[in-house]
């Protein structure tokens, strides 16, 4: 394990560097939420009503009954039904969401699990909030008719009930708000820590005396890969532990007592696999400190730009959130935003989540693939 211990040793002689990017970096990511907070959360809580659209193709009991359900959270307005309409008015920001009620509604998505088809930005935070809504109102329909109740009782009873769900929402909200400010910041430390610091001692191992001692000794490439793989591991647990440790620490009481604080760790580990890998193809590329320094700050400033970790992914539209999408921070954000804006997660939320996990996932193994292919093909030029 020679390779292995060399980067230990390397990291040590590199300490106090190490240290002092450490303290900058935690100092931003620490003023960023300090701000996010102060301007969030001033004054008294309200549920955030959004402007919404409605089209009915139905014209049914059970279509009015959604219409007045949504009614009690939301702005809503009845429009034309007409596509192109509905997307100008997103794309305007006049409607957040449109929702488009089929024809059959009753038969179609309350007795046969359909879907009720919407108009939105993909992946904003509105698109799971008025999605989860929409989700209630179909179960509590459910729950009724199969408890024995007419059509017109169980509809009333689905809006009485309504009144009740948006209290506790209204109660729970407050205390999600500090998660997502706090955790959605995570990836800005991971990529500039690990890019900076990893970077710069995997740019000595590009020096080529070492490399011709390496060469020179009986470990294999494969060997020398694999051990730079599991000490760039070591370091990145070690992070993951510390910045995490630092999330849970700011918003204590409100992380422990979120249902879905385990789901929020395991996001936060993907997105430090994906920074890794990105510090490993930074020391494969980089030559000099210099160059270290400007391949990191490009990368973790450009992914948390673009990826919706400084701006809000609601507020990306078109071109940008097309090119967000590349970058493993999007799918960060999307996934944070759903585990901070929501306590139950539906099977849809989850296959959502599960998917962005595995983009991250992908996106790091894509960065290792190249940076072992770009050394490869290094070393056979020289």
């Amino acid at each position: 394990m020679k390779v292995y211990k060399g980067y230990l040793i390397a990291l040590k002689r590199n300490i106090s560097t190490v240290i002092l990017y450490c303290t900058i970096f935690l100092g931003v990511a620490v003023s960023m939420v300090y701000l996010s907070n102060r301007g969030e959360n001033t004054g008294d809580y309200s549920q955030e009503r959004l402007a919404i659209g409605i089209v009915d193709r139905d014209n049914s009991l059970w279509s009015q009954v959604l219409e007045k359900y949504l009614e009690q959270y939301h702005d809503v307005t009845v429009m034309e039904d007409d596509m192109d309409e509905l997307a100008e008015a997103v794309y305007g920001r006049r409607i957040r969401y449109a929702v488009i009620i089929p024809e059959n509604f009753y038969e179609e998505c309350i007795q046969g699990g359909g879907k009720v088809e919407s108009v939105t930005e993909s992946g904003s935070q509105w698109e799971y909030y008025v999605n989860s809504r929409v989700d209630n109102f179909i179960n509590s329909a459910r729950i009724y008719l199969a408890g024995g109740y007419t059509q017109e009782e169980a509809a009333e009873n689905v809006l009485d009930t309504a009144d009740i769900q948006a209290q506790v929402e209204l109660e729970s909200s407050r205390e999600d708000l500090g998660i997502y400010n706090v955790f959605r910041f995570m990836p800005y430390l991971y990529f500039s820590i690990l890019c900076f610091v990893l970077g710069l001692i995997q740019k000595e191992y590009q020096n080529i005396d070492i490399r011709r001692r390496l060469e020179a000794s009986s470990i294999t490439l494969k060997n020398k890969n694999i051990q730079s793989l599991l000490a760039f591991l070591t370091v990145g647990i070690f992070s993951w532990i510390l910045c995490e440790g630092i999330g849970i620490a700011t918003c204590f009481s409100e992380f422990w007592s979120s249902p879905n604080k385990w789901l929020i760790l395991l996001n936060g580990f993907t997105i430090m696999l994906g920074a890794l890998a990105a510090a490993f193809f930074v020391g494969s590329m980089a030559r000099t400190e210099a160059a270290v320094n400007g391949m990191a700050n490009v990368l973790s400033l450009g992914f948390c730009f673009l990826g919706g970790i400084f701006v809000p992914l609601e507020l990306l539209t078109g071109v940008v959130r097309r090119i967000g999408q590349f970058f493993p921070t999007y799918w960060y954000a999307q996934n944070i935003s759903i585990l901070s804006f929501n306590e139950t997660l539906t099977d849809s939320l989850k296959t959502t989540l599960l998917q962005g996990m595995g983009i991250q996932i992908l996106f790091a193994l894509a960065c290792v693939a190249v940076a072992l292919t770009v050394g490869k093909a290094r070393r056979q030029e020289e």
